[in-house]
């Protein structure tokens, strides 16, 4: 999963709702058009990691508070479809909320326990072994499997 975290100025919402950092679930593909040009670290950035992408937000969402104290900043997440459509904002703790309870369900490496991005690794000879993060971490696992299979054995 891909989370795209970018500055917007939404329009046909009330002014005062309109400028939201915005979390699109689907990657930059699926972020709505009233996106602003990146100015703040993290912004216009894809993460698979859910926690990471909301802590990314609520920096983006303080500094640019900080830049514009007289504007009302939203946060929000949301998943467009591939159409238009504004995110309804969120507080910070419902963000985390979401986060965590999405981190928890997302696919996770068979050896270090990280998450698995858009591509996973399989063992072709041992398809039932799980997935993995990267080729490292499958190469590990197949040794550590073969170790425990030759202890066995002797």
């Amino acid at each position: 999963m891909k989370l795209f975290v970018s500055r917007q100025i939404y329009w046909g919402v009330d002014a005062a709702d309109s400028h939201t950092v915005e979390i699109a679930s689907g990657g930059q593909d699926y972020a709505n058009p009233d996106m602003l040009v990146s100015k703040y670290p993290g912004e216009g950035e894809e993460y698979t990691n859910p926690i990471e992408a909301v802590e990314a937000a609520i920096v983006i969402a303080t500094a640019w508070k900080k830049d514009n104290p007289k504007l009302k900043i939203n946060i929000a997440h949301g998943f467009t479809g591939g159409c238009t459509m504004p995110f309804e904002g969120s507080t910070r703790k419902n963000l985390r909320v979401w986060a965590k309870k999405l981190y928890e369900t997302l696919p996770k490496c068979e050896h270090c326990g990280e998450l698995i991005g858009d591509e996973p690794i399989t063992l072709i000879e041992y398809p039932d072994k799980g997935k993995f993060c990267g080729e490292y971490c499958a190469e590990e696992y197949l040794a550590e499997m073969f170790k425990e299979i030759e202890e066995e054995a002797a």
